[in-house]
């Protein structure tokens, strides 16, 4: 393996992937002489323009939580991950055409200000809308949270097994493109 690789030659990275970065471990431990080797775990995060338009409207942001539980099958040596729920999720601002809420709970006012850029920079005054299943229609990947039993991804020559959504958020600022951040999670089955 080169350790001079150019980053457009790898098969995600294309019109909408900005970043990805894939991390693993092994579960092990010695009991006395003998080397206990378990299951890999990684997690896999992706950073990527939502659409290919600068944002027009006001800041906003979106977001969804997705919980899974993992259990280990140590007869098999396997990891099982079990889908816990469509997943707690938020809305706020101008993000109507990438993201909603499946279903609503509660809607509150927030406010996210910060002068750090100077005195013209744009701040945040809006209500967010909590609830649980998110669905969102922009890019790279697009999903629902709401129906499935979990969000698999599939990234093409990234990583070697099903992939699975832990998190991810939607960042709407005016005049930037949107930025989507998942955060995901899956088995490595090459042990």
């Amino acid at each position: 393996m080169s350790c001079c690789q150019l980053v457009g030659t790898i098969d995600p990275v294309g019109d909408y992937v900005l970043s990805v970065q894939i991390k693993s471990d092994t579960e092990m431990s010695k009991v006395g002489r003998t080397l206990v080797v378990g299951p890999t775990v990684g997690s896999v995060v992706v950073t990527g323009y939502a659409t290919r338009h600068i944002h027009e409207g006001c800041p906003g942001r979106a977001g969804v939580t997705i919980p899974w539980m993992k259990k280990y099958d140590c007869d098999r040596n396997e990891v099982h991950l079990i889908f816990m729920g469509a997943g707690r999720s938020y809305i706020s601002g101008d993000v109507e055409s990438l993201a909603s809420v499946y279903n609503g709970v509660v809607r509150y006012p927030i406010l996210n200000v910060s002068a750090a850029s100077g005195p013209t920079a744009i701040y945040e005054d809006t209500d967010q809308l909590d609830g649980f299943g998110l669905r969102y229609s922009g890019r790279p990947y697009s999903f629902d949270t709401s129906y499935s039993n979990g969000v698999r991804i599939s990234m093409g020559g990234v990583g070697n097994s099903n992939m699975y959504l832990q998190s991810f958020s939607l960042q709407c600022n005016p005049g930037q493109v949107p930025i989507a951040t998942y955060n995901l999670i899956f088995i490595n089955t090459n042990n």
